[in-house]
């Protein structure tokens, strides 16, 4: 191959790749409604020049008239317009674009390709099966209840189309001719069933994969939050200690006041926030999985906890509940659920409960004190969200983290009665991995 020739080569591969990526999903914002919306515009322009290609052989042929070629180029003009628009004003807008911005766009595509058709044949012209295409788009691009009135207008348009079809032919209508308007009615609807349905697959691994990244990244920030308590307790560990001790010893010298009494309170005020920060270090990477009885394990966790409480929770245990978990990781959370419910109302009564549900196990943990705040149920996931004194806003989020690394998840509510609920559910899982 002489050397003339390897870069023509290259070339008409390069260009055959640009022709192939305007029908690849753009990856500018991701897969987002403003992505779509970019795809659309791109394959409206691919269309836009066929459409123009196809004005001489369609003249020639006798598909365009004199009297029809205004109306065929006076809709593609507006076509154009609104292409240049969306692409101009909508798409590069930094407002965010709703699935109505989408389902209006697909309508206007269905409206325009109703306005060519009808130009050049109406039902009787080939192109009219861009109409299964239509459909095949407004299924798997339009979400929920918005592609059911797409779905409607696509009908109603190829009906238009159809009964155009019957006034040219004088009401003159044969059973092969309402065969092929049942059929194609039919194909439109199976074409739409089934792009729906890959559509909501999409959408519902679209979410799966949104919802791992911010697990991901929760965990993330978690180790962060882990080192950075590390680091801290290193370096300040030793000055707390030191002036701890020089307080105490100046407190039996000179006997107790309440400038030292409140500078100790202080120091064990952060020497307990570090010790909380470092308890929060909990990577899923770290688990270390044993087949439990769930049940055995909470009931020992919560003797151990009371025996430094004045209170003795109520428990509520389904028995012979067997399942795989990392038993020192499921501990620190019952005993964070537990400190926060004591921490509520010291006084009050606090209420477990572990059953089965289906394929998951459900802990509950209920209290007597005043509820959640609407700041916390609001930003509920978030470290550092707390209402108490001397809080972390840490147990919380490491027990949603816990749950979601298990499959699960944690919810938060209050009760009418009065008192707050956190109720952890994870999937059962018989088997250490």
């Amino acid at each position: 191959m002489s050397s003339i020739e390897v870069p023509i080569t290259s070339r008409i591969l390069n260009q055959a790749q640009e022709a192939a990526g305007l029908f690849v999903f753009p990856s500018k914002n991701g897969v987002s409604e403003k992505a779509k919306l970019l795809w659309l515009v791109k394959l409206r322009w691919v269309a836009i020049t066929l459409i123009l290609i196809l004005c001489g052989p369609a003249l020639v042929f006798g598909a365009l008239t004199r009297e029809t070629a205004p109306w065929y180029l006076a809709i593609l003009g507006v076509l154009i317009l609104f292409n240049l628009l969306s692409q101009l004003v909508i798409a590069e807008s930094k407002r965010p674009i709703g699935p109505v911005i989408i389902c209006y766009q697909l309508a206007f595509d269905l409206l325009i390709l109703a306005g060519l058709l009808s130009a050049t044949g109406g039902f009787a012209n080939p192109f009219v099966i861009l109409f299964l295409l239509n459909a095949s788009l407004g299924g798997v691009l339009i979400p929920g209840r918005l592609s059911w009135p797409f779905l409607v207008l696509t009908h109603v348009l190829i009906g238009m189309l159809q009964f155009q079809v019957v006034l040219a032919s004088q009401g003159v209508v044969t059973s092969p001719l309402i065969a092929t308007f049942i059929v194609f009615h039919l194909m439109a609807f199976s074409f739409w069933l089934v792009m729906r349905s890959l559509g909501s697959y999409l959408e519902r691994q679209s979410e799966q994969q949104r919802q791992a990244q911010i697990t991901l990244e929760r965990q993330d920030r978690l180790r962060s939050i882990g080192a950075l308590a590390a680091g801290f307790s290193h370096e300040f560990a030793s000055p707390l200690n030191v002036a701890k001790i020089r307080l105490e010893r100046l407190k039996r010298h000179l006997g107790a006041s309440e400038d030292t009494d409140e500078a100790l309170n202080a120091i064990l005020v952060c020497q307990n926030i570090i010790h909380r920060m470092n308890d929060s270090q909990m990577d899923s990477r770290d688990f270390h999985f044993k087949n439990v009885v769930v049940g055995d394990l909470l009931k020992d966790i919560v003797d151990s906890w009371s025996e430094d409480k004045e209170i003795k929770p109520r428990l509520d245990i389904e028995h012979l509940i067997t399942a795989s978990i990392p038993p020192v990781n499921f501990s620190q959370v019952v005993i964070n659920l537990l400190d926060n419910a004591f921490d509520a109302n010291p006084s009050g009564q606090i209420r477990i409960e572990l059953k089965k549900v289906g394929h998951e196990t459900c802990l509950s943990v209920a209290d007597d004190g005043p509820g959640f705040p609407a700041s916390v149920l609001r930003q509920k996931g978030e470290p550092f969200v707390t209402t108490k004194k001397n809080g972390t806003g840490l147990g919380l989020y490491v027990s949603e983290l816990f749950a979601q690394s298990l499959g699960g998840h944690l919810e938060t509510r209050n009760r009418p009665e009065g008192g707050a609920t956190v109720r952890m559910s994870w999937l059962l899982r018989e088997d250490a991995p």
